[in-house]
């Protein structure tokens, strides 16, 4: 499964990527034809941040040299994107929810 992702890439300036989780890595691939194709491997991550508020579901990656940034952009399965995450990349997951009715 695939998912929307829109990438802090700026300042004030975001693009949209597709997110797609595979074993051992992570592979960013731009909806804009001119950006590039980013691919993670999972022994280049030091850990994932998975924060998961009333509005949004944000995600940090951080690996030795960039820290990725961003939110899923359409309404997914979050159990299913955890699963997915946890089943395929074997890193330190940190996932923080936001509590409250």
């Amino acid at each position: 499964m695939d998912f929307e992702f829109r990438m802090k890439t700026g300042f004030f300036e975001t693009k949209i990527y597709y997110l797609h989780i595979r074993k051992g890595k992570l592979i960013f691939s731009p909806k804009e034809s001119d950006d590039n194709l980013i691919v993670i491997p999972d022994e280049n991550i030091l850990n994932i941040t998975l924060k998961k508020s009333k509005k949004s579901f944000e995600i940090e990656i951080q690996t030795s040299e960039k820290f990725y940034q961003g939110l899923l952009y359409n309404k997914i399965d979050y159990e299913e994107f955890i699963n997915q995450i946890k089943e395929n990349i074997n890193k330190k997951i940190i996932f923080e929810y936001e509590g409250g009715r």
